[in-house]
Order: structure tokens, then C-alpha cells, then sequence
């Protein structure tokens, strides 16, 4: 008996809600080559997509979920794709010393899912990745101004530095590369100004080794003052 398309999208489904990964998504790329054009080979691709992503196999998500969204831009499905499209993306961001690529994708996919869905479900979601994707880049910079500082090139530290204090003010990374800037002061032989900025980093709320790094800074200067 040849099963209908419903019932082989209601198969693959019912594999996929039992984490058959490997065969859901066969049964969904069955349906997709043989009702092509069709509202199952459409929602078929979707899920396929789905399955990958589930299974945290973002590398093959993302042809998937970019195909979709290129050929069934009408679809029900298709906000959904477009933020674990740029959720994949983001999963694959290699080290912070590393290519940054997958970053920049990630934003413009994220732009344009609020840009087709201003009053997006993903809202808060869409906030958080942005946020982590600020903390990769914030990282990468600073991770670039202290080599220079440990290279002893302190005004190419100091440009990364500021980067990430006026770019990325809301990362953690800002206020590290306050804490170095200070030290760039200090080699420099700017003390007032490498006290000024521990002051300004003790008042704010700072993680605790931080904290203890600046405080320790600060006992070394004023003694020397």
C-alpha cells in the first residue's frame, strides 16, 4: 500500500519527536523530492531543516533552513527558520581568534528576521544572541589589544582597547580593557591617570576577581605617591 503524503509527513514527525534523527530526516527528504512545490514538500524542507538543528548538527542545518527560507518565503515556518538559521550560524563561531565570519552572518540574518518580523516571538531571544555575539567580538578585540600590551605596543593596545569600551560597553570585556588601559597608563608613566580609571572601575560593579586585581593596583600606585 503506497502511503500519501500526509501519512509520511505524520511519520516523519512522530520519528522526530522520538529523536530518530537519522530516519525522520530521510523520510523528510523523501517528501520533499517527491511532492516538490507542494504544502508538504515545503513544510518538509522546513523540518528537515528542523531535524539537523535538533540534533545540533548546525553544519547541515544551515543549507537546509537557507534553502527553505530562499524558496518558500510565504511560508508559515518561515520566522521560525530564520532565527534558528541565524541560531546555527552562531553555533559554528569558531574560536575568538579565529575567522569572525559566522558572526557577521549571524547579525545579518538576526536583521533580517526583525526586519520581515518587527514584532518578532523571538524577541528576547534575538536580544540574548545579540548580546553573546557582542561578548565574542568585545573578547577577540581585547584579546588583540593585550597581546599588543604584552608586546609592549601600547598605543596599538590602547586602539582595541577603546574599541571594545565604546563598541561593547555592556560586556564584560569592557571593563577588563579598562583594567588594561590602566595598565598601559601605568607603563607609560601616567599615574594619576591609571588611578583615576581603578577608582572609576572600583565604584562599579565589577566581578569579583577583577575587583581584586583593580584594588591590588591601587594599594601598589598610592604607595608610590
Amino acid at each position: 500500500m503506497i502511503s500519501s503524503p500526509e501519512q509520511e509527513f505524520n511519520r516523519a514527525n512522530d520519528l522526530l519527536n522520538a529523536k530518530k534523527y537519522n530516519k525522520a530526516a530521510e523520510v523528510f527528504q523523501n517528501i520533499v523530492f517527491n511532492y516538490p512545490g507542494s504544502t508538504y514538500g515545503a513544510d518538509a524542507q522546513f523540518y528537515l531543516a528542523e531535524t539537523y538543528f535538533r540534533k545540533k548538527d548546525y553544519q547541515s542545518a544551515i543549507p537546509e533552513f537557507e534553502f527553505f527560507i530562499n524558496s518558500f518565503p510565504g511560508n508559515q515556518n518561515l520566522e521560525d527558520a530564520y532565527y534558528k538559521y541565524g541560531f546555527s550560524y552562531f553555533n559554528l563561531v569558531p574560536s575568538v581568534a579565529k575567522d569572525q565570519t559566522m558572526l557577521v552572518k549571524t547579525i545579518e540574518i538576526l536583521d533580517e528576521l526583525q526586519e520581515k518580523f518587527p514584532e518578532s516571538k523571538y524577541a528576547s531571544e534575538i536580544t540574548n544572541l545579540r548580546k553573546k555575539v557582542a561578548e565574542r567580538y568585545a573578547e577577540k578585540n581585547y584579546n588583540i589589544g593585550k597581546s599588543y600590551f604584552n608586546g609592549g605596543e601600547y598605543s596599538a593596545a590602547r586602539v582595541y582597547l577603546d574599541n571594545v569600551i565604546s563598541e561593547y560597553p555592556i560586556t564584560k570585556w569592557a571593563n577588563w580593557s579598562k583594567y588594561l588601559t590602566g595598565q598601559v597608563y601605568e607603563k607609560i608613566d601616567s599615574l594619576n591617570q591609571a588611578i583615576d580609571i581603578y577608582h572609576s572601575l572600583v565604584s562599579d560593579t565589577i566581578d569579583t576577581e577583577l575587583k581584586s586585581l583593580v584594588q591590588n593596583r591601587l594599594k601598589v600606585l598610592e604607595q608610590k605617591q
